[in-house]
């Protein structure tokens, strides 16, 4: 393997190391070579080529048109190297690899040592750095520090105490500092030594590689002189090589050129060709058009006949039933008629006999039963005429069958020359040339394969002639072969292929294929050559040594099978023919150790229905498994059993195949049958089960073999098995004949159907050949009957014995049920009855037989034994049922006894005694003559102790009562048995309750009280209340109906107080059976001290989501309390209400749509309150969610079925594309190559529609959209609706409280009932989905919107609408009329809102038409825009900057109103009014205390304002920020720049103004903090310069400065005065100036003695910092208040040049604290 490594040179280029050597004996090869570039793309790029006329494009590759194919595209190398041979080769040694990678590691490790010595340089150098300014910090710090101490002793001197401690601190800080700074110096020297080791170790390091540097250098010039060498060789070839190149291409073209304009001849002749075949074809599809529309048009005209037949047969047979209703009553007529004559003659017989003194009834009897037995007999005779007509019929049936049948299928019938046929011999191996071409050798079984692997004689003979030998092609596996149907098949097939319309691919003859013969083969000997003889020698030695060897693991040697098969045996049950089985089989190495397995071979009888997928492992470790795939595919309904050998190792091994067939495996649950003992004359069934666990179907007959003989019902060539010998009468569903399993389900109907008709026609046949031919005299002495049948197709007879009509079954009286034969599947059972109906007394033994269709399933017997036995006392009646009897009721009924005996008998009928209380025979004992009946008299009267006292007789849940009663019969010891049946119920009817309290009820009123009326007896009963008082109803219909079984009815008591009293009574419900059922009723009348003018309230039809207004009046008519002239108010009998003024209060239900108004007042004795009641109707939250979800899932399947019908076409397009393609492929010539893609292989699947999953109810949200589409569809399809509500109204004495307090009395309260019909609305918005609130949202103050509102009329009419007035002063307006709607018709409503004030506006506009009102709710809301800057004054000091820089400051703008604001910053200095603000007094004239407020400074010398704020204006969105920049650009020195910013919103309205001021310097320090010496405007005046000779030497000028010192002088003390002077140091982007600054005072000393003091006498300043100085005034010892003491100091700011401050202090003493200025 070759080995690569990538390398960087100092250019950058990556060079390529590789172990194989290159083309050009170069082993270092460039990236960017010229082969790459010479060899271009790929043979699949796009080919230009220039021509005359152009650009030319072709998609072939050129190199398929040249002539020197097998030339390369940059020729033989050794061309080349012969070409360059004649250049002097090189006398330099060329580098080898190894060389060049000890190069390249070395300059890496040279350039690695470099880099560690300039690093450790640097790290040397910051650390030195760092050192020094530590050192110069040392330094100053002590200096510092004697200065302090020299400031302290001098202190401590003059006993200036506080400047001592002051001092003492600061000395104490300067000390720590000299300590950090002494730590920080000793961390930075041992820094910078450890840098200066590493620096001198990478410095050592760097000189032991000196020499082998220089050596590197001259190596990789040499090195590079070797490159450019390679270099200009590969150029020199790559240009031999392009010049052969495009001497080729230029052949290439030619040749390519040649081509094209072939390929265009042969593109126009194709087109030529191309249209005179649309041509052709245009003709036929006129042809077939044509053909097309005429079937069309007749089958319309069938259509049309058809319907026309319809109708007349429709009409004809409304006609016919209106005649045969004439007939059919004048034929009732006539029967009535003929019955009453019949009746009428009977009367005068029996009139004539009774007259002639004979018994009339036994004489009329006795000819009754003779007229029936007559009736019998002819009965009796006809159905045997029917029985003889269904077996001719099923005779003829089978026949034809089994004709047919034989036809079909001739080979299941036996036949000499077919004896070989029966047999299943070993199928034929194929030849090894058929397995050559059909590529596998487990093939489906044919005949032609048969024939095509051994060819015979006689095999062309197969189509025509009939064939007696023993290869007559008949193949044993089944019907599926060529050669069993012969050429019939084939030549059937080509006389049923239609005749195409365009003639063309089936016009040319097809070619078989012919095998060619294994003697045409010719084969050449080619001997092995002397190596190939070893090779196989030594093959074949290894084979023989190694095929089994003994396996030995730990001393212990491996026996038995190497490999564990699962499944142990490879089973294939109940297969198919001709169909595929697969199973895989898991082979696991079970040996010591590692083992080979191989496929050897398979049992030679399954090779032609078994293949075998084994994939041989090699070398298996022991616990591997490998998979063997076993694929079956029978070709024979046979067993079959083999094994799969394999070799390994240790040995061979095999594995069982078992292929087993579909069989029956049929049983019975019992093979005997016990009936036990049974009186004769009754009928007893009892059930086997027939059961099929095998996998195979089978046909079935059930038989009774015992007492049956054998038919003599003979015919001529009967079927394959014997004949049916049950009866067809009993068992009208036959079984089918053996042969018949093998036939199809379809050709069975299509025989069954056959069968009937033929059926019917024999019927007909043979009951007329009857009535025209009579039986012969032979016939007739023997009793046997010959029947013979002319038929179109044969002549034949049959013999009928007597014998053969009669029922064996009626002498023994064992049966077979109506089950005798079926089909019983696999894997099912059915059920077999055996009844057994005793005649004659007796034992029976019984042998019945199941007989099979499958041959290879034997029969089954089953026996049926019983024992008959005969009673003479009988009762007609074995249950005597008495229905459904109550309790204490009697019934009775009559027992009947019969006697077959010959003599007279005594009985004796007992009841047992659980029942003797109850149940009664009479008379108890009697004789029954013989052959005589006897009837008895039952009487039964259940009483309620019956459910304890009957004990097992009486069932308590259900009522049934089950009597066991006994007749003894003297000397019998077996008695007669029966049962008497009764259902006892009760008769009771109950109520759900036993009380009715209707509570306190008033006399403006009714109380219904619900009662629940149970009948709880199974037998219906009428019901009614009676004797009901006045003041009481009973409904529904008065109280009376029928209750059925069980049955619960509702009743409503209605209690109507007359007046205030206690009412106590019952309610009496009487039965049918006249019981009585009662209920106590309690009541207490009220009379209410108000009364309501109405009590019942009718709205008119009102609209949805309007309203309706009407009154009513709340009456006090109580004035007096005296109860003797007038009803007074009063709870039954209690206390009189007190007469005065009376409350109310109205309590609506929840969800009820009706307000009130007022809902609480009081009424006055004799006076009345009007109260008025609106009706609103609404719709139900609950119905639009439940709408919105319908119309949701109605788009959702709407957008569904559209992308369903869009695929829909797509596909058809698409697969007519494909047909399109496929029809110009077929058009096309053979030898054109073009890639047809069939309709197919394009569609993806045939579309389907998408399964639509609506949303659920409770996602839809009350104010969206969705809610809103769902109210105006159900406005619009509102059909009306009427509810009725109640409302109570409580009533209390005396004034209210507050409202739900109210002190009422229950009992007094009122009721108020409202319907309310709603209805359509005849008008509806349609805009904003039916929104009736029109929400303007935030609106600014000052600003105006406009938004419309569309209506529509959904009524029937033409409406006229009108509008109401909208306040005039508010800020919402109507802008357009109202106009006349038409059905259908819109309107568009624009409305106006201009909010005036910060608040929200609300109001209603109607549109009303005739019959209703539309409400409009327009809102809005009026704000002020507010925004608040981040400062926290309104000032902004950008503070001190140098002249000709600029600084910046920022704050931000926050928007917290609720709606977006726009904003613009507006400078004072940009403002168009500054010059008229600046025309008033100057600034340092006026001394009052806003004289600086508001102050527009000056601007800069070039015009231009100082101040800039950026971004200027912009639009702020609800709740955002933005940051505003503010730039400070002074281009001269001066303290006096100012200017205002304005923040003004929507451009009128000022949100804040913002003092902006800053400072400019020509130095870089400055101070702050004393008093103003001058004015704050800067003057205009140009002061000028005088130019005088500088001294460089010279001190410059000192700057005044004040500071004045109030010191507060009390009684005990003064407090000293302090003042503070800011300096600080401005930091500057100049880089050659100093950035930081240092201050320090000249002459402290002559000032200290006066009391001044400075806490900071010397200091530094960093860039950018300000740093304070406070200066403290002490009077001294000895000061005299009234004088003010002045002095003056140095105070030098050093920076980049040295500024001095003359410091002008001046301190008095003074009595009240004055601010300092």
């Amino acid at each position: 393997m070759s080995q690569e490594l990538t390398v960087p040179n100092q250019d950058g280029d990556s060079y390529l190391l590789d172990d194989s050597p290159s083309p050009d004996g170069d082993d270092l090869h460039s990236p960017g070579g010229f082969e790459t570039g010479a060899r271009g793309g790929g043979p699949e790029t796009r080919q230009w080529m220039e021509s005359s006329e152009g650009p030319l494009e072709y998609e072939s590759d050129p190199e398929m048109w040249s002539q020197s194919d097998d030339t390369s595209l940059t020729g033989p190398e050794e061309s080349l190297s012969e070409q360059g041979s004649d250049r002097p080769s090189s006398a330099k040694q060329k580098f080898s690899r190894h060389e060049k990678l000890r190069m390249l590691a070395l300059r890496r490790h040279l350039d690695n040592l470099a880099g560690q010595v300039l690093e450790s340089e640097h790290v040397v150098q910051t650390s030195r750095e760092e050192l020094k300014k530590c050192r110069t910090k040392l330094e100053a710090l002590e200096l510092e520090g004697e200065h302090v101490k020299e400031q302290l002793s001098q202190s401590e001197e003059q006993g200036n105490m506080a400047n001592v401690h002051r001092l003492r601190s600061k000395l104490v800080k300067l000390d720590k500092e000299l300590e950090a700074e002494r730590d920080l110096e000793k961390q930075i020297q041992e820094r910078l030594d450890l840098a200066e080791l590493d620096l001198s170790k990478a410095e050592l390091e760097q000189g032991k590689f000196i020499l082998a540097e220089e050596d590197l250098e001259t190596q990789e010039e040499r090195l590079e002189q070797e490159r450019t060498e390679n270099v200009l060789q590969r150029a020199r070839k790559e240009n031999i090589k392009v010049l052969q190149a495009d001497r080729r291409r230029r052949n290439r073209e030619r040749d390519h050129m040649a081509a094209l304009r072939e390929r265009d001849r042969k593109h126009r002749q194709a087109m030529s060709a191309a249209r005179r075949s649309r041509e052709a074809a245009a003709k036929y599809l006129k042809e077939t058009v044509a053909k097309v529309r005429q079937k069309e048009a007749d089958e319309e005209e069938r259509q049309r006949n058809h319907v026309d037949q319809r109708v007349k047969t429709l009409l004809n047979l409304r006609s016919d039933v209106s005649s045969n209703r004439e007939n059919l009553r004048a034929l009732q007529a006539r029967s009535r008629y003929l019955a009453q004559q019949e009746q009428e003659m009977i009367d005068q017989e029996r009139g004539g006999l009774e007259a002639a003194g004979e018994n009339a009834e036994e004489v009329m009897l006795r000819k009754q039963r003779l007229q029936q037995f007559e009736q019998e007999k002819q009965q009796h005779e006809a159905s045997q005429k029917e029985r003889q007509a269904e077996l001719l019929s099923h005779l003829l049936r089978e026949e034809r069958q089994m004709k047919k049948r034989q036809a079909m299928y001739p080979q299941l019938w036996p036949d000499a020359k077919r004896d070989r046929a029966k047999r299943v011999t070993r199928p034929k191996r194929k030849a090894r040339i058929i397995r050559e071409y059909s590529g596998s050798s487990s093939m489906e079984y044919s005949a032609d394969v048969e024939e095509a692997a051994v060819p015979k004689p006689s095999s062309t003979k197969l189509a025509g002639a009939d064939i007696s030998s023993d290869d007559d092609g008949f193949s044993p596996y089944g019907a599926t072969s060529r050669d069993e149907r012969g050429g019939s098949d084939s030549e059937d097939r080509k006389d049923e292929l239609a005749k195409p319309e365009f003639e063309g691919l089936w016009d040319q003859e097809h070619k078989t294929y012919k095998v060619p013969k294994e003697e045409d083969a010719s084969y050449n000997l080619k001997y092995p050559s002397k190596m190939e003889r070893e090779m196989m020698a030594a093959a074949l030695d290894k084979h023989r040594a190694g095929i089994v060897r003994k396996q030995v693991a730990a001393g212990k040697e491996f026996k038995g099978c190497p490999f564990y098969s699962k499944p142990d045996i490879i089973h294939f049950k109940d297969f198919d023919v001709g169909k595929s089985y697969k199973k895989k089989v898991i082979l696991t190495n079970v040996s010591y150790s590692v083992n080979f397995i191989k496929l050897v071979d398979l049992s030679d009888h399954l090779k032609d229905f078994i293949d075998l997928q084994f994939d041989p492992p090699g070398q298996m470790s022991a616990g591997m498994s490998c998979e063997m795939v076993v694929t079956f595919k029978p070709m024979i309904n046979e067993d079959l059993e083999g094994e799969v050998q394999f070799l390994t190792q240790t040995g061979p091994f095999c594995v069982p195949v078992n292929c087993s067939t579909k069989k029956c495996d049929l049983s019975v649950d019992m093979d005997s049958i016990d009936f036990g003992t049974q009186v004769i004359g009754e009928t007893l069934k009892k059930t086997i089960t027939l059961t099929n666990n095998g996998a195979k179907g089978t046909n079935f007959e059930f038989l009774k073999i015992t007492g049956m003989k054998r038919n003599t019902l003979t015919s001529a060539g009967t079927s394959l098995g014997r004949l049916t010998t049950a009866d067809m009468s009993t068992r009208p569903n036959t079984s089918k004949a053996p042969d018949d399993a093998t036939v199809d389900d379809k050709k069975e109907k299509s025989d069954d159907i056959e069968s009937k008709k033929e059926g019917e026609n024999a019927q007909e046949l043979a009951a007329g050949e009857e009535t025209k031919e009579p039986l012969s005299a032979r016939s007739k002495r023997s009793g046997v009957v010959t029947i013979t049948v002319d038929d179109a197709e044969a002549t034949e007879a049959f013999t009928l014995a007597p014998d053969d009509l009669e029922d064996p079954s009626i002498w023994d009286g064992m049966r077979v049920g109506q089950v005798t034969g079926d089909e019983i599947g696999p894997f099912s059972s059915i059920k077999l009855e055996v009844i057994f109906q005793p005649t004659i007394p007796g034992a029976v033994d019984v042998d019945f037989e199941i007989r099979f269709t499958d041959p290879l399933s034997e029969t089954i017997d089953v026996q049926a034994s019983a024992l008959a036995i005969d009673v003479p006392v009988w009762v007609e009646r074995q249950n005597v049922d008495l229905r459904i009897c109550m309790f204490d009721r009697l019934y009775q009924d009559a027992i009947v006894v019969n006697n077959r005996a010959t003599t007279a008998l005594r009985i004796k009928f007992e009841v047992c005694k659980e029942l003797r209380n109850h149940m009664e025979l009479l008379p108890k004992t009697a004789y029954i003559q013989a052959q005589s009946q006897f009837s008895a008299q039952l009487k039964f009267l259940p009483r309620h102790s019956l459910i304890e006292e009957a004990g097992p007789c009486f069932d308590k849940e259900t009522g049934v009562l089950e009597a066991p009663m006994t007749i003894r019969v003297a000397d019998q010891t077996a008695p007669v048995l029966y049962t008497v049946h009764a259902v006892v119920t009760t008769s009771d009817m109950a109520f759900n309750t036993d009380f009715i309290d209707f509570g306190y009820a008033t006399i403006h009123e009714s109380v219904i009280a619900a009662v629940k009326l149970t009948n709880r007896s199974i037998l219906s009963q009428k019901f009614g209340f009676v004797n009901l008082p006045d003041y009481v109803d009973v409904q529904p219909n008065d109280g009376f109906g029928t209750l059925l079984p069980l049955e619960t009815v509702d009743l409503d008591v209605i209690f109507s107080a007359k007046k205030a009293k206690n009412y106590n009574f019952d309610l009496t419900c009487k039965s049918g059976i006249n019981r009585d059922f009662k209920i106590s009723c309690t009541a207490v009348g009220v009379h209410p001290p108000l009364e309501l003018s109405h009590s019942t309230i009718h709205f008119a039809a009102t609209a949805v989501e309007d309203s309706s207004i009407t009154s009513l009046c709340v009456v006090n008519s109580h004035t007096s309390a005296n109860e003797f002239t007038h009803p007074v108010p009063r709870v039954g009998k209690g206390d009189i209400a007190p007469v005065g003024p009376t409350a109310f209060e109205f309590v609506l239900p929840e969800g009820v749509p009706v307000a009130i108004s007022p809902a609480v007042g009081v009424v006055k004795p004799g006076q009345k309150v009007k109260v008025s009641v609106k009706f609103c109707p609404q719709l139900g939250v609950a119905d639009i969610k439940e709408e919105a979800v319908r119309l949701i899932t109605k788009a959702m399947e709407a957008k569904a079925k559209y992308e369903f019908e869009q695929a829909q076409l797509a596909a058809k397009k698409s697969a007519l594309e494909g047909l399109a393609e496929e029809e110009d492929a077929k058009k096309g010539k053979k030898g054109a190559k073009r890639n047809v893609k069939s309709p197919s292989s394009k569609s993806k699947g045939s579309p389907t529609l998408q399964q639509v999953i609506p949303p659920k109810v409770e996602d839809i949200q009350p104010g969206s959209d969705e809610f809103a589409a769902g109210r105006t569809s159900l406005l619009r399809q509102f059909a009306g609706r009427f509810s009725s509500y109640s409302i109570p109204c409580y009533v209390a004495s005396g004034q209210p409280g507050d409202p739900g307090t109210l002190p009422y009395i229950v009992h007094n309260t009122l009721y108020l009932e409202v319907h309310c019909p709603a209805v359509k609305p005849p008008v509806v918005v349609i805009s904003d989905r039916g929104r009736t609130t029109k929400d303007f949202g935030d609106i600014s103050v000052g600003q105006r919107i406009i938004m419309s509102v569309s209506i529509q009329n959904i009524s029937d009419q033409v409406l006229d609408l009108k509008s109401s007035i909208l306040d005039t002063n508010g800020p919402f307006s109507l802008l357009n009329a109202l106009r006349s709607l038409p059905i259908d018709g819109t309107h568009t409503l624009l409305i106006a809102f201009a909010p005036l004030q910060a608040k929200v506006y609300q109001e209603v506009l109607d549109i009303r038409c005739a019959s209703a009102t539309l409400s409009v709710c327009l809102k809005g809301q009026g704000i002020n825009p507010l925004v608040n800057i981040s400062l926290k004054e309104p000032e902004l000091d950008l503070g001190y900057v140098l002249a000709g820089e600029e600084n910046s400051e920022t704050f931000k703008l926050e928007n917290v109103s609720s709606l977006a604001v726009d904003y613009a910053i507006n400078l004072a200095s940009l403002s168009f009014k500054k010059h008229a603000d600046q025309q008033g007094i100057p600034l340092f004239i006026r001394r009052d205390a806003l004289a600086d407020s508001r102050l527009v400074g000056k601007a800069n010398l070039n015009g231009s304002s100082v101040f800039d704020c950026v971004p200027c204006e912009g639009t702020l969105q609800p709740g955002s920020k933005t940051e505003i920049t503010v730039f400070f650009r002074p281009d001269h020195p001066s303290e006096c720049f100012s200017d205002v910013a304005r923040i003004v919103l929507y451009g009128k309205h000022e949100a804040h103004a913002i003092h902006l001021k800053g400072a400019a310097k020509s130095k870089i320090m400055y101070v702050m903090g004393g008093d103003p010496m001058q004015p704050a405007v800067e003057s205009l005046a140009v002061v000028p310069v005088t130019e005088e000779e500088e001294d460089p030497k010279a001190l410059p000028p000192a700057i005044p400065l004040l500071l004045s010192f109030r010191a507060l002088g009390k009684e005990d003390q003064t407090i000293a005065a302090t003042r503070q002077l800011q300096v600080g140091c401005i930091r500057t982007m100049a880089v050659s100036q100093k950035k930081n600054g240092e201050f320090f005072f000249d002459n402290l000393n002559m000032v200290t003695p006066k009391g001044f003091s400075v806490d900071t006498q010397r200091g530094m300043v960093e860039a950018g910092m300000t740093r304070p100085v406070n200066i403290t005034w002490a009077p001294p010892k000895g000061h005299d208040p009234n004088m003010v003491i002045e002095a003056s100091v140095i105070f030098n700011l050093k920076g980049d040049v040295l500024e001095r401050y003359n410091l002008l202090l001046r301190a008095q003493v003074v009595t009240e604290e004055i601010a300092a200025p």
